[in-house]
């Protein structure tokens, strides 16, 4: 005879899995994430610039949970030298989110070639989330530019007086890696306006030595003209000059005691040396030098207004700074003249 208890097991076992399973579907169905990003901007970039890309985070069904965000990155060619960096941030963030930032950072020592870039999403036990993104770096020539780096000080000066910046060399694309290293020479390239008794620009050192991966630097100077030197009456002399000029007249007393031992008549001689003596003194405090710095050959003198220089190099090679093919990305640096009170 049929037991109907294990049919009737059967039977309902079979009716409840397509629930469970249903159920189970939908609990993991609401509890996960997508995660996408977009292309990099820009897509190609020359060595020593980044791109960036922004991550976007959509919560699936009740998903509201932390997502760890990384990156990685890879080279097409198998190349595992100096590979672009990358930077998720902020590197955890809760669904829905759209603005975490990848940023994709390149030197100027990573090979031209293209590059593969794996962002990750984690949360919990979830299977985790990647978006693949792809960066060019572009195979540019070794050169190098020119920045100021430590601006012009003061920025104002009289005419005759000086001003100082600090010029950096930065290498790019391997320059200055061959042996021997590279020579920059700098100088200026203009300055405007052109006027009569313009300043004029010095390096120290004129000439510098450029290696891989360092930026070496050069104190540029601008120098002005100004009045010749003046010597004037002054109304009103130090005291300090004249306790100076009469402390020199003592050894004119002893002058006066050695004309004593000889009679009379030298001892007035003697006397009235030593009043002309003083009397110099006493008026040379009276007299005061004015430098006005600089004074032009011809004795002219630089004219009010304010002077800006253009600066380029060259290198044994004739290469010249890459941001000097237009007058927008030169470096230049400007100083302001005045005429002396």
């Amino acid at each position: 005879m049929l037991n109907p208890k294990p049919l009737l097991r059967t039977i309902v076992f079979g009716l409840l899995l397509p629930l469970f399973s249903a159920a189970y579907g939908s609990l993991a169905y609401g509890q996960d994430f997508s995660l996408t990003a977009s292309p990099l901007t820009p897509v190609a970039v020359n060595p020593g610039e980044a791109a960036t890309s922004i991550i976007d985070l959509t919560a699936t069904g009740s998903f509201d949970s932390p997502v760890s965000l990384s990156c990685t990155v890879t080279s097409s060619e198998g190349d595992t030298g100096a590979l672009p960096t990358c930077v998720v941030s902020p590197a955890s963030q809760t669904p829905p989110a759209n603005g975490p930032a990848l940023t994709v950072s390149t030197t100027g020592n990573v090979l031209a070639g293209q590059y593969t870039i794996i962002v990750t999403g984690t949360s919990g036990g979830l299977e985790a989330q990647t978006s693949p993104l792809i960066l060019n770096v572009l195979d540019v020539p070794p050169d190098y530019t020119l920045s100021v780096s430590q601006a012009i000080s003061p920025i104002s000066v009289y005419a005759g007086l000086t001003a100082q910046a600090t010029i950096t060399i930065t290498p790019n694309g391997g320059y200055g890696s061959a042996v021997p290293p590279n020579q920059v020479t700098l100088a200026c390239l203009s300055v405007s306006p052109t006027q009569t008794a313009s300043p004029y620009c010095s390096f120290t050192p004129p000439t510098v030595t450029v290696t891989g991966g360092t930026a070496p630097t050069s104190v540029l100077t601008i120098t002005t003209f100004g009045q010749a030197a003046t010597t004037t009456a002054s109304a009103k002399p130090s005291k300090w000059r004249q306790f100076y000029a009469l402390w020199l007249a003592v050894p004119g007393l002893a002058f006066v005691g050695l004309g004593a031992r000889r009679g009379r008549r030298n001892r007035f001689l003697w006397l009235f040396l030593l009043l002309v003596v003083m009397g110099g003194f006493v008026m040379l405090p009276a007299c005061q030098t004015t430098n006005n710095g600089t004074e032009a050959p011809n004795g002219d003198v630089t004219p009010d207004g304010t002077y800006t220089f253009t600066i380029t190099a060259v290198d044994a090679n004739g290469i010249v700074p890459s941001n000097n093919s237009t007058a927008s990305d030169a470096a230049t640096v400007s100083l302001t003249v005045t005429k002396a009170p």
